[in-house]
């Protein structure tokens, strides 16, 4: 009788898990992806965010610029057809602007000097059906409601909780206190005004600060054209990467012809 040994048993094959060394790596291996995900992402935001805040600053030129444009070229203008000019555009006391402006009749263009921020006037005739409007983006709707505006543009200047915030602001009613806002962020306003100095000529051949052009011997009705300069605050300042970012301030300028002066008929407008 033969006997078989037994089939040995077999053990069951050892398990290995990870050494702390490995959790490590890994752990290390993670968190740098994570930093990297998250910079990548920050980095993403700020230029998005950068990039809505130029695209903003835009948006607030081009507006200031035409409501600046579109009320200061009509400086003087009225319909003939209508009104005359001392009717249209009569005599305004220094005391009707608090600032001291004063406007003789039929002017239509007025302005001061501020190192804060100059201020000029713009006064003119609407017969309610020409399209013409007001420093507030409202235009008189029909003849009915012929009237005379006159816009004044001035650099308001208001502290809230210790936050000062700057705005190109208009008022129709010479009152600075009631001003409206119209862009926020600009912190300074400086027109020079196009003159020409040869009698019976309108091109410009001098520019002039509102105290010049008062003293002048041509007055007012001299100017062709106005110069104005905006001073916005920069939103990119201080920001890395960016051209504009050593600057704190923005400037725009442009030179705004009255079409009174430049050859343009009135009644055409």
């Amino acid at each position: 009788m033969s006997t078989r040994n037994p089939t040995p048993l077999r053990r069951a094959p050892r398990q290995r898990g990870y050494t702390l060394l490995e959790i490590l790596v890994a752990l290390f291996i993670g968190i740098f992806l994570l930093v990297g995900l998250f910079t990548i992402l920050q980095n993403t935001r700020r230029t998005s965010s950068n990039q809505t805040a130029l695209a903003q600053l835009q948006d607030e030129e081009r507006m200031a610029m035409s409501l600046l444009s579109d009320v200061i070229q009509n400086a003087g203008y009225f319909d003939p057809n209508v009104t005359s000019a001392p009717a249209a555009l009569p005599a305004l006391p220094a005391g009707s602007i608090p600032t001291g402006v004063a406007m003789a009749a039929s002017q239509g263009l007025s302005g001061l000097d501020n190192g804060a921020g100059d201020l000029i006037v713009s006064r003119y005739y609407t017969n309610g059906t020409d399209g013409i409007i007001n420093c507030n983006g409202a235009a008189a709707a029909g003849a009915a409601f012929a009237t005379t505006y006159t816009n004044t543009f001035f650099i308001n200047v208001s502290t809230v909780n210790g936050i000062t915030t700057y705005s190109l602001s208009c008022t129709l009613d010479q009152n600075e206190s009631d001003g409206i806002p119209l862009v926020i962020g600009v912190e300074n306003m400086q027109i020079y005004y196009g003159v020409s100095t040869t009698a019976g000529a309108n091109n410009v051949d001098t520019y002039m600060t509102a105290t010049q052009v008062q003293a002048s011997s041509g007055g007012w009705a001299a100017v062709t054209s106005v110069r104005v300069t905006l001073t916005f605050q920069n939103p990119l300042y201080g920001q890395a990467g960016y051209t504009l970012a050593a600057n704190k301030y923005v400037y725009l300028t442009r030179v705004i012809p009255l079409q009174g002066r430049t050859g343009v008929i009135a009644t055409a407008l």
